[in-house]
Formats: C-alpha cells, structure tokens, sequence
C-alpha cells in the first residue's frame, strides 16, 4: 500500500499517515510512504499512484489550513475525503548543535506551526524573523544547512531526535494542549457507518441577501445538524468565496440526498455551484499526550 503524505519525512503528516495505516491494519513492512506536497498528495491519489493521501486539514489553535481545502475543491472530482486523523501536538523549538541561541535571526517552520507559536516565540526572540516552509521537517533540514548558525527551527520531537538537533524548548505553542486533524483522501468516500461526518463547498453565483440561510435552513429543515461553516477566497474572483459546510450524516443518506437536492437547486439558481468534498466516519480525537 502507498500512502502519499507532506514531507520530507519527520512531519506530524507522517506520523498522521502511520496512524491511519495501522488503524486499518496495513503490515508496516508492505506500506510505502511518499514525502511531497498537499496538492501533489492528492495528484498521486487521482493518478492512481497512490492508495490513500493523508493532509493536515484543521488545527485547534491555529484553525483551518486554507490551503489544503483549495487543494480539495480543485481536485474534488476525482479525489474524496474517505477517513480522519486526529494527532496531538507538541512542537519543539530546535537549532543545528553548534548554533548559540544568543545568536539567532531567524525561526523556520510551516506557517500553522508558526502560527501555533507565535506569542511565545515573542517573548522569547522578539526581534527574529518568522519564515514559512513547507513543512516543520523541512524547517529543520533548512536549519542543519545553516552555515552561520544564526537560525532555530520548530519541529516535532520525533524530527528533532532523527536529526540530533539541540532543543531549546518543548512544548513551545501557546496552548499546551494541541491537536492537528488530518484528512484521509482516496478515489471512493467512506462507507456509512452510525457517524458519519460530511463535507460541501459551496459557491454562489449572484450575490442574493438571505443566500447562507436559506442553505442552513434546507439542512435543519431535512433534520440535518451543521457542525462547521467555513469561508475561502474564490481563486477566480476577487472579494468572492467559497463556504465550507461541514455536517453530520453520510452523503448516501436520504435526508442528507433531499438537503443536498434543495442546495443544488438553489446555488443553480445563482448561477452556483456545490461540491460534495467527501463523506466520512467521525474519528474519536486521541488522547493528548505531550510526548506523542
């Protein structure tokens, strides 16, 4: 089985990916991880180069990956959300052995990472400039090249021990308890269970007052709970947006299917469009452990 995930290897993505493979019981010896980019993730899965992809979706301190659910709206016809992870967090504060830490100018890290940290890293070095990468374990290869030794990277504990990197700091987020949520992407959505959960993009053409009410309302009018409501940025359109619905129930569900009949008339009728982004079992969040 392959698993196409963020990389390079170290990332909270891989631990997320080793999860999900051992949930469904895949032998570690006949699992195949591919390190690359969210959007390149789900090009392996729609290419058939890969099983499963395994994205960072939403953390609870930093809120929605933005990216990842652009990435999900462009590639929704062919790739679905099948599956969750939920993976606690602890980011370490890191720098190559040889660097003084009176010495740093810069902290590298993905931008959520960042974001995670960004008051105490504040207090602790005021005048460093924050830069975003790719991912928290490519912070820290960037961070081992550093010749100077004027720079930190905040990674995981597993990729700060991979690379013998000196920690300045544990637990560097503001929040002690921490947790990211991944999402398991294939050709094929989940099958129903008793809980599922269900995601929907919505674009409305002509701009009309009333136009997310109504939408809320064919949902609780079908019985239908919303969990999570979501904007992005229309890529097309200037000032225009895209909503991110997210709600309990399967999309094969009967009144799932009359709610979602009722928005897809609606939105057509704006000059609109829906996009169901997969249907998927609720995941039990794991218990936090700081040195997971």
């Amino acid at each position: 089985m392959k698993i196409s995930t963020l990389g390079p290897k170290g990332t909270y993505s891989e631990q997320a990916a080793l999860l999900f493979a051992k949930r469904i019981g895949v032998n570690p010896e006949k699992l195949q991880l591919e390190f690359t980019t969210t959007n390149l993730s789900l090009r392996s899965v729609q290419n058939r180069e890969a099983d499963y992809a395994v994205i960072p979706a939403e953390n609870m301190i930093d809120g929605l990956i933005g990216t990842t659910f652009d990435a999900l709206i462009e590639f929704q016809d062919f790739v679905k959300v099948c599956d969750e992870v939920h993976l606690p967090v602890s980011h370490v504060l890191v720098a190559s052995p040889r660097t003084s830490w009176a010495n740093i100018e810069r902290i590298y890290s993905h931008p959520t990472a960042l974001n995670q940290c960004q008051n105490h890293l504040a207090e602790l070095f005021p005048k460093a400039a924050l830069i975003s990468v790719i991912s928290t374990a490519e912070a820290a290869a960037v961070v081992l090249k550093d010749s100077e030794g004027k720079s930190a990277a905040i990674c995981s504990p597993v990729a700060a021990k991979a690379n013998q990197m000196l920690v300045f700091e544990g637990d560097i987020q503001d929040y002690s308890v921490n947790e990211t949520r991944f999402l398991v992407c294939a050709l094929t959505d989940g099958s129903p269970t008793d809980e599922d959960r269900t995601l929907l993009a919505v674009r409305y053409g002509v701009n009309q007052p009333g136009q997310l009410y109504l939408t809320a309302k064919h949902f609780a009018d079908a019985g239908i709970d919303l969990t999570c409501i979501q904007s992005r940025p229309y890529k097309i359109k200037p000032q225009e947006y895209v909503l991110i619905f997210e709600f309990i129930g399967h999309k094969s569900s009967p009144q799932v299917e009359t709610a979602l009949k009722n928005i897809e008339l609606q939105v057509r009728a704006s000059d609109g469009w829906k996009k169901i982004l997969g249907s998927f079992p609720k995941r039990e969040r794991a218990e936090f452990n700081a040195n997971f």
